[in-house]
């Protein structure tokens, strides 16, 4: 694969995506030995081949096999991305130039960029269902937007796989479900989910869903939103 040619395609495509307001660098680490720059000014893009060592405002890392699921469409970059906890290692992971931190101006930019920019489509389209999911949260997911005070994804759940433990988050969330049956404990409140109904998680309240019977996958579409989220 020709990489430095799939990111300037992918750079093409972004050019027409990105908000001005996002000026930067953000280095492409792929494998151990190829690193590229993507410089980011406000109405244009570059792409050039550079060292491994982080040149830019955000370092993403990544390796062979995922560049392939990200550049063939399998994935989204915020599905390679995606993790339960900020520290948890995923495939597509970042870092930060030594010293500095994330602000809130650099983490909406990396969002931003990670949902975007490896795809070669405008708009940009997610594929859904468990082909295009990683296991995240004890669910298959696909991430589709975050930032900006919502985060979003799409959960295949399979029998016996539960979504969460002992969540206590800081925002409003709704479980849609569009697919199969299951089950969701929300407050200690048990919910028999089905298709075409949504149940909402006020803030800082326990809440499971889980798939315990039945050979269908529960499919649910997840929104939190909020001045946290």
């Amino acid at each position: 694969m020709n990489k430095i040619k799939e990111l300037r395609e992918m750079s093409k495509f972004y050019t027409a995506k990105k908000p001005d307001k996002f000026k930067g660098k953000i280095h492409l680490l792929i494998g151990d030995e190829e690193g590229y720059l993507v410089e980011m000014g406000r109405n244009d893009i570059e792409v050039k081949e550079v060292g491994v060592e982080n040149q830019g405002d955000i370092g993403l890392v990544m390796s062979e096999e995922t560049f392939e699921r990200l550049s063939s469409g399998k994935w989204n970059g915020m599905t390679a991305a995606g993790r339960a906890n900020m520290s948890d290692p995923a495939p597509l992971d970042f870092r930060l130039p030594e010293g500095q931190g994330m602000d809130g101006q650099k983490l909406q930019m990396m969002y931003h960029f990670i949902i975007h920019f490896f795809s070669k489509e405008y708009p940009t389209i997610t594929k859904l269902g468990k082909e295009h999911s990683r296991k995240v949260h004890g669910g298959n997911a696909v991430p589709i937007a975050y930032g900006h005070g919502i985060r979003s994804a799409y959960y295949s759940i399979e029998k016996g796989d539960q979504i969460n433990e002992d969540e206590h988050d800081p925002w409003d969330q709704v479980f849609t479900v569009i697919g199969g049956t299951g089950m969701a404990i929300i407050d200690d409140e048990e919910i028999e989910l089905k298709k075409n109904m949504s149940v909402h998680v006020p803030p800082n309240t326990a809440h499971i869903v889980k798939k315990e019977e039945g050979s269908d996958e529960l499919e649910l579409l997840w929104i939190a939103y909020g001045e946290q989220a």
